[in-house]
């Protein structure tokens, strides 16, 4: 008989022992129960009564002496439906209380000014944040894009692709070399893109939204994700600037 789902539902292998024991045997004294489960003497009384406790097994006195027993195995699947329905009810509780949780992390996110995230791992994460703290229809502002290395890349596009699933807008002001990215970034709407003038080259790239912005130089894999709402002011308007004079070509 496989044991293994019984430690799945919780019963360790001592527990396992004992029961299987008490199983063959039927009512019993500790003698036999140790000897035929191979538990220590000094353990038995302590892994009994865990069995209780999940209502396994039940004991009674007969001539001043305690026998134990072992319940029906259909007590198994009881004992799984009341794990269930404790889970159930933390489960229940744990979403009452969720909101004051979600404030907590809220307030101490305040308090970060800066943070650095590194390697592909980290920009996809810094990505996913992205998407994750904005809503439908809100938008992202892209600035600076010119081209980027074959790991960049993919990243950049899953970028595009979540984003574009939960249908977030982008604007790009892009470097004016970038025609072959931009092609790749017209499949993930909504999406506008303009180009900044061939003077304005610049090897960094600028992502705005809500009070963050994000520095990013492509071939070093690196974002600084700087959280400052008078920052995010002055970025949002330097964008807005360079919008209005930037082509479509």
């Amino acid at each position: 008989m496989d044991i293994k789902i019984l430690e799945e539902i919780g019963l360790n292998k001592s527990e396992i022992k004992v029961y299987l024991a008490l199983l063959k045997l039927g009512a019993s004294t500790t003698g036999p129960i140790i000897s035929e489960s191979k538990t220590a003497n000094s353990k038995i009384y302590e892994v009994l009564t865990k069995l209780t406790q999940k209502g396994l097994v039940s004991y009674f006195m007969k001539e001043n002496v305690k026998y134990f027993k072992a319940a029906s195995p259909k007590m198994i699947a009881e004992y799984l439906k009341e794990k269930r329905n404790r889970i159930e009810e933390q489960e229940k509780k744990i979403s009452e209380i969720l909101p004051s949780l979600i404030r907590i992390e809220k307030a101490h996110e305040e308090e970060k000014q800066a943070v650095i995230f590194s390697g592909p791992r980290g920009i996809k994460t810094a990505f996913r944040n992205i998407v994750d703290e904005l809503n439908p229809g809100e938008e992202v502002r892209i600035m600076g894009v010119y081209s980027f290395s074959s790991k960049f890349k993919r990243l950049a596009l899953f970028f595009q692709k979540i984003r574009s699933h939960k249908d977030i807008k982008a604007k790009f002001l892009m470097n004016s070399g970038a025609v072959e990215l931009t092609k790749e970034f017209r499949k993930y709407p909504p999406v506008e893109i303009k180009y900044l003038p061939k003077e304005m080259l610049t090897p960094a790239i600028f992502l705005i939204y809500n009070d963050k912005v994000i520095i990013n130089l492509a071939d070093e894999m690196t974002f600084f994700v700087i959280k400052s709402k008078s920052t995010a002011i002055t970025f949002n308007s330097y964008f807005k600037t360079l919008w209005k004079s930037a082509s479509k070509k």
